[in-house]
């Protein structure tokens, strides 16, 4: 059954407002292996209701989906334990705005050269892990002008009293969590300008 996760990293994008929506390219629960990814239209009275297609598996190779498809799950080896075990990997996330997301999980070695080389060519990697179209399904425009953000939280809702003992009394659980990142790259298009600004962390 559900529970709360002491740790809940995530890899996501947000906005200002609710009128920019949400995205999570990575949230990892203990002790899953696999991923979710999901968007999130925090203003229904601006764009509607966003909802995914019903052959959406037709078009994306993960896991499973939740929430009616809002949330899809990347394949099983593809987060926390079993990840790290690989020697972890490339999450690709490639935004053509108000078309489509889509989202790729490599786990090492199996990472395209063209990734490595700096030259991605998402069209030759194969099924995507998620896969979220915009248009007659969701408004072109439910995500919008957001920023990156990684962050490590504990005890994701609803919170259990479970969860929050292990956090409270076993710090010595958590001497291994954080992010290990070699590389962070974002991938315009020629004269696109979609890198406006870097937020720091204080």
């Amino acid at each position: 059954g559900w529970h709360s996760s002491p740790i809940w990293p995530a890899w996501w994008m947000n906005g200002d407002d609710a009128s920019n929506g949400e995205f999570d390219m990575f949230e990892g629960y203990e002790p899953n292996e696999y991923a979710f990814i999901s968007l999130h239209n925090w203003d229904k009275g601006l764009y509607g209701n966003c909802t995914i297609p019903d052959n959406i598996t037709q078009y994306y190779n993960g896991s499973g989906t939740m929430y009616g498809g809002m949330s899809q799950l990347s394949p099983s080896g593809t987060s926390l334990e079993s990840f790290n075990k690989a020697g972890g990997g490339v999450y690709v996330m490639q935004w053509d705005h108000g078309k489509f997301i889509r989202e790729w999980t490599f786990v090492k070695p199996d990472v395209p050269a063209d990734l490595l080389n700096g030259n991605p060519n998402p069209d030759t990697w194969g099924m995507p892990n998620a896969y979220f179209p915009f248009g007659k399904n969701c408004h072109p425009e439910t995500v919008n002008n957001m920023y990156l953000i990684l962050n490590i939280a504990f005890c994701n809702p609803p919170v259990t009293e479970e969860c929050k003992d292990v956090v409270r009394m076993q710090p010595e659980a958590f001497k291994e969590t954080y992010f290990l990142i070699n590389n962070m790259q974002v991938f315009c298009r020629p004269n696109e300008q979609c890198l406006t600004g870097i937020y720091g962390s204080g």
